[in-house]
């Protein structure tokens, strides 16, 4: 059965509620043991900052906002293709995030004391320097710190739809082009909400979107727990939601 753009936003939403509850628990029970915990602990802050930028998008599709969405969808295939990475590279994937932690910290630090606006106070910058100096191990993972890299691995076309979420959500002709029209020799056409022309609406599904990369996400998380003990949960919004078969169908 076809179901229309709003069937599918309303049935993403019901997931997003059922994702929300697991969420909910007591996630800290399903902890590994401490000799293993770092991908699950790294993976706990991912998937709750995953779940807070899905709670944005669907309240944005709300208010009319969906093309204004754009930078929080793109930053959610982020966050959902580092836990699928963890989940599948464990305390590789970790070190790698740390060692990228280190770059851009160091990069932070450099941009703070050549500014010469802000400064650290002695504690801040003990912690900065702590973070320069400590020794990170490199591993056959650290390819994939670089988002495209990642998204290149995991494919089913999330690189695409990462490049065209990044063209609307960077300043360029790409993002300010949903609001003119050119094309006609008589008169330009100015909007003030944009419009698409014949191209795709990217924002039409965008509460669907939103869920979908919710759920891999949290997909991944499950992984990174012993016996994987949301599994059942899963299955049944996968379901309901669409994004798996019915058994009876």
């Amino acid at each position: 059965m076809d179901l229309s753009p709003e069937q599918r936003n309303e049935r993403a939403t019901q997931g997003l509620q059922g994702l929300t509850e697991l969420l909910k628990q007591d996630v800290g029970q399903y902890a590994p043991a401490e000799s293993e915990h770092r991908p699950f602990v790294i993976g706990w802050g991912l998937v709750a900052a995953l779940h807070r930028q899905a709670c944005a998008v669907v309240l944005l599709h709300r208010h009319g906002l969906g093309h204004e969405a754009a930078p929080n969808r793109r930053l959610m295939i982020e966050y959902m293709a580092q836990l699928q990475w963890l989940a599948r590279d464990g305390e590789d994937a970790a070190d790698s995030m740390n060692k990228a932690f280190q770059y851009t910290h160091g990069r932070l630090r450099k941009a703070v004391d050549a500014g010469d606006v802000f400064t650290y106070d002695r504690e801040v910058a003990a912690v900065a320097d702590a973070v320069a100096a400590a020794v990170v191990p490199s591993n056959s993972a650290n390819e994939f710190a670089a988002t495209g890299k990642l998204l290149g691995r995991l494919g089913n076309g999330l690189l695409e739809i990462w490049t065209s979420e990044t063209q609307l959500s960077h300043s360029g002709i790409a993002a300010a082009r949903a609001f003119f029209d050119d094309s006609s020799d008589e008169a330009v056409r100015l909007y003030d909400s944009p419009r698409y022309g014949k191209a795709p609406n990217p924002n039409e599904l965008s509460p669907f979107v939103a869920f979908m990369l919710l759920y891999f996400g949290v997909e991944a998380f499950n992984d990174l727990m012993p016996d994987k003990p949301w599994t059942p949960q899963l299955e049944r919004i996968a379901r309901q939601t669409g994004l798996k078969p019915d058994e009876d169908g």
